[in-house]
């Protein structure tokens, strides 16, 4: 069997200005005053963000998605929801690991 790589250094992720962060917190307060909210990606072209809450996604997902697109210029937003308490799957990993807490 071939050799397995090394693990990859962490990225750290684009910054975002003092205001589309208050933005991106008063929008997604939506989800509950409990709600983790973090930035993992790297390219500053695109937004990646992470949503970790007690609450249930419903229709909050698409209206939260949905004002962030309007209001924040960026090429692509990745927004992801996970309920506290699941298991981490996907890109919510890399969140995890090298995401931001906004």
């Amino acid at each position: 069997m071939p050799k397995a790589r090394p693990p990859s250094d962490p990225v750290s992720p684009s910054p975002l200005s003092p205001a589309e962060a208050a933005y991106i917190n008063q929008t997604v307060r939506r989800y509950g005053t409990d709600a983790i909210i973090r930035n993992y990606g790297p390219d500053p072209k695109r937004l990646h963000l992470h949503v970790e809450t007690t609450k249930d996604t419903g229709m909050e997902y698409h209206e939260c998605l949905g004002l962030l697109m309007c209001n924040i210029v960026r090429d692509q937003i990745s927004f992801a929801v996970t309920k506290r308490g699941t298991r981490i799957r996907g890109n919510a990993k890399l969140a995890y690991r090298q995401g931001v807490v906004i």
